[in-house]
């Protein structure tokens, strides 16, 4: 057998692959077998050790590298515990590993863990509060090269994508405080910013992968049929849902209201996203056929090979029909991302009716009186075509907000847990709470006999979906349930029920098992849910300390533009 000559002129690589390949010529066959699993094993483990790596690379403002998988980090539990009865984890990553830090944030944490009379419900604050800042920042950079904007991607959680609804609702909670904190205000501005972006493109989709700037690995998307056709570079899922374009209003609006910052309405990006809403707007309230009764074309399908019916359309893609005239916006999905029955989605057009009148209020101010015009214009529509379409006659109930309607007089009587909702219609700013016909809705879809995805089991019960099936309660229904009541044994009973099913975790979970002795769950990292917590606590701190606060407090409603370190505009 020949020998191989070593080159000692080769690089060291070069040399240890001849010396390998020597050693293989020249040893025995178990030898080589034995070295040759070894080496397998080595490049297995090597493998996974890469991968993890890859898992825990710097996210948003990560100061180091090696910082735990927070996807996997929440399913255990972490001292110091709580010292209530639960005995909750704390879930905060370390300051070192957080995507995003505030001070304004910390200063509110402080506040009402000094406050709260629960230490189970405070430590379910302290982790859930700052759970989008501490974990979700993927990418957030304070002036952009391309744009000269700071840019912000926000991960819903547990999928590497950012939706345009769950991203402003994560947010949400934190608009409030940008005014005393100028780190924050360029986080949001960006993330409003880079919805923009998203929308000049592609408005009717509505999750987006990472931009190709942040240099983060992007997941495979679906790769559904979808007409217009997205770029799949940049989206995740192309799903039509009406409330995704309300809640890109609902992120500016807010930026707007807490930073008196008007001057984003007359930039480029943002009013070439506008545009686009705009269009999009008109173009899905053209009816399914003509006069006559002829079909028009459809100005957008998705199909989606799938065993399940809520993930796709009818129709070759187009949805079931809806008549003109209405003054309502078609939707082909629920913020669930299951498809509409009847494509007239109530909740949606109620948000995108507010935040339309919102948009025009500060499109006045901004002396920008054309788009101010169109906004109104499409908000009164909608408004007219949910009393005359919307509002329908239940035998129990009386009038009562439908859930979706096509306009003929096929009507969806339920309600879903995500939001927008029926539940959360005064949480839109469409009505007040105090509203008759929203009193008769309430209380329908918080009945079994009135919603049929309101589940009751022998350990837990709410309104869920079909988005996880029927025995599933979503904690985030509860929420918005605590602050749609002024009734304060309704509200303790939630909460109760809220802090003590986290399964000692301290975060809020998407849906609940009703029969589970354990409270098994879904998505135990699930930002956006985390965030409307912090909307309730917050919410009853100002109107009801009273239920939540130690005695020295229990009577002084608490609101951050009275606190010392608060800055207002």
């Amino acid at each position: 057998m020949p020998h191989t000559k070593i080159h000692t002129n080769r690089s060291p690589v070069s040399r240890l692959i001849a010396a390998i390949t020597l050693w293989f010529q020249t040893s025995s066959l178990t030898s080589r077998l034995f070295v040759g699993i070894a080496i397998l094993f080595l490049a297995d483990a090597l493998f996974h050790s890469i991968s993890s790596w890859r898992d825990t690379e710097i996210l948003g403002q990560q100061k180091k590298r090696g910082c735990p998988n927070y996807f996997e980090y929440s399913k255990s539990i972490h001292p110091p515990l709580s010292e209530g009865d639960q005995q909750l984890s704390y879930m905060r990553p370390e300051p070192d590993c957080r995507t995003f830090r505030s001070k304004a944030v910390e200063n509110v944490i402080k506040d009402m863990k000094e406050r709260l009379a629960d230490p189970d419900m405070a430590r379910l604050f302290e982790n859930a509060f700052p759970n989008t800042l501490d974990t979700t920042i993927w990418w957030y950079t304070p002036q952009d090269k391309r744009t000269g904007y700071p840019r912000t991607f926000i991960a819903t959680g547990d999928i590497a994508a950012e939706w345009l609804r769950d991203s402003a609702n994560q947010l949400s909670v934190y608009t409030p405080l940008i005014s005393s904190d100028e780190h924050l205000k360029s986080l949001i501005k960006g993330a409003v910013i880079q919805q923009a972006m998203y929308m000049r493109n592609d408005a009717y989709c509505n999750a987006f992968q990472p931009p190709a700037e942040a240099k983060i690995k992007k997941v495979p998307s679906s790769k559904d049929t979808v007409s217009p056709k997205p770029d799949w570079n940049q989206v995740f899922e192309c799903k039509w849902e009406v409330d995704s374009l309300a809640s890109f209003l609902d992120l500016t609006n807010n930026y707007i209201k807490y930073s008196g910052d008007t001057t984003i309405l007359s930039d480029p990006i943002w009013s070439a996203a506008f545009t686009n809403l705009v269009y999009i707007l008109k173009t899905q309230s053209i009816p399914t056929k003509d006069e006559h009764g002829r079909a028009l074309v459809a100005q957008y399908t998705f199909q989606r090979d799938t065993m399940s019916g809520t993930e796709t359309l009818c129709l070759g893609g187009r949805g079931n029909p809806i008549k003109g005239g209405t003054g309502l916006i078609r939707s082909a999905f629920r913020p669930s991302d299951d498809a509409c029955i009847f494509q007239f989605f109530i909740p949606g057009n109620a948000y995108m009716a507010a935040e339309l009148e919102r948009i025009a209020h500060y499109f006045e101010i901004a002396h920008l009186n054309g788009p101010s015009t169109t906004a109104r214009s499409i908000a009164e529509g909608i408004r007219k075509g949910i009393n005359d379409y919307g509002v329908v006659e239940h035998k129990k109930y009386g009038k009562v907000f439908a859930y979706e309607v096509d306009g003929f007089g096929g009507t969806n009587i339920m309600d879903d847990a995500n939001l927008p909702s029926l539940l959360s219609l005064p949480d839109l700013g469409f009505l007040s709470v105090e509203d008759p016909i929203y009193q008769n809705t309430r209380k329908m879809v918080l009945e079994s006999d009135g919603n049929p995805y309101f589940v009751n089991g022998r350990y837990y019960g709410g309104i869920g979906g079909p988005h996880v099936g029927l025995s599933y309660g979503w904690p985030m229904s509860m929420v918005v349930q605590i602050r749609t009541s002024e009734d304060d044994a309704e509200i303790l009973k939630l909460l109760e029920k809220v802090v003590s099913t986290t399964r000692g975790l301290g975060l809020m979970h998407e849906g609940i098992e009703i029969n589970s002795p354990t409270h098994k769950y879904s998505r135990q990292w699930f930002s956006w849910g985390n965030s409307e917590f912090a909307k309730a606590i917050i919410g009853l701190a100002e109107r009801k300390p009273h239920l939540i606060f130690k005695d020295e407090y229990s009577q002084i409603p608490y609101r951050v533009q009275d606190q010392p370190w608060y800055k207002g505009i």
